[in-house]
């Protein structure tokens, strides 16, 4: 099934491996960090159009990418799980 994730953007749920709540990591300092321990900081895809809710991780194609969406982490959640 696919989901929308904001803009024109949809993906492949199955393909999801995490949905993180953005506000959160960055109250912690840990964006930066989760970025760099997956090695994706440069595979980072931004569809939020300056409104950053979510950090979306997936596998596409043998590679590790990351979505950053407007749209909060419980709504995309809810998506993907239909």
């Amino acid at each position: 099934m696919y989901v929308h994730i904001g803009k024109d953007v949809v993906i492949n749920s199955e393909n999801i491996i995490s949905i993180l709540d953005i506000e959160s990591l960055e109250k912690k300092k840990k964006l930066e960090e989760v970025l760099q321990n997956l090695k994706i900081s440069g595979n980072i895809i931004d569809v939020s159009e300056e409104n950053k809710k979510s950090l979306i991780i997936l596998e596409k194609n043998d590679k590790i990418l990351g979505y950053i969406t407007n749209i909060s982490s419980s709504t995309i959640a809810k998506r993907a799980s239909r």
